[in-house]
């Protein structure tokens, strides 16, 4: 089994970077294997609005660029992680631009693209500066993570978020690298479980479509404390 990591951070082995790669060590230690792709790297087009995609394409999308494969990729693997620091309370620009085009994948869709990760278990990671809850962003950026998940067919089933700043590294914080890894085996458990048919069940599992199930079964997050009315951990990533 397969996670792709997608990274939102334009910076290289910062607390974002940090906490991607410890959520896939998790995953390899299942036995799992790990591609993590940067969206920074990427040649990415933002989307056009041309609503190409509401037509049945043979291609995604009718732009031509990175994201054509990451198409693939994303339909491929048997895991997603999606990270990133949050910028002016909301994912990073990289990251945005990314989601945008997601927008082939829809439940809105009518299309052989409609719900496109079927169902595929996604982890969700989330660091930022600002400690308050009701001023970081995160719950903002959390909320634009999910809603895309679930509408592109994903099924999220767990949520890592925690502040951080330049003075210091995560990679110093025993409790949130294992938090990290936690995620990363919960990801490859949930694969797992995809893989198989449940006994008198469909293959596949839950769909992830958001107007069968606002939050499918084992949707909860399970790395971190739940993001609604808590006092979370801050942007920096």
């Amino acid at each position: 089994m397969r996670l792709l990591s997608v990274v939102g951070s334009p910076r290289k082995g910062r607390h974002t970077d940090v906490l991607a790669d410890q959520v896939g060590r998790g995953f390899a230690e299942s036995g799992g294997t790990v591609e993590k792709v940067a969206v920074a790297d990427l040649d990415l087009r933002p989307c056009r609005g041309c609503f190409a995609c509401m037509q049945d394409l043979d291609s995604v999308c009718a732009q031509r660029d990175d994201m054509t494969e990451l198409y693939v990729r994303l339909q491929e693997a048997q895991a997603l992680l999606w990270a990133t620091p949050v910028y002016m309370w909301s994912p990073t620009a990289q990251m945005k631009l990314f989601l945008d085009r997601l927008f082939p994948f829809g439940d809105y869709q009518s299309t052989r693209w409609r719900c496109a990760l079927k169902g595929a278990p996604v982890g969700l990671v989330l660091v930022y500066a600002d400690p308050d809850p009701l001023t970081s962003g995160v719950f903002h950026a959390h909320a634009i993570l999910d809603i895309v998940a679930r509408a592109s067919g994903g099924a999220v089933v767990g949520t890592l978020h925690t502040p951080a700043s330049d003075e210091s590294s995560l990679a110093d914080n025993p409790d949130i690298m294992e938090r990290a890894a936690q995620l990363g085996r919960k990801l490859a458990e949930a694969a797992a479980q995809r893989a198989r048919p449940p006994v008198g069940g469909a293959i596949g599992g839950d769909s992830g479509d958001r107007r069968s199930s606002e939050r499918p079964t084992g949707a909860t997050p399970v790395a971190s404390p739940p993001l609604a009315g808590e006092t979370p951990p801050r942007s920096g990533g």
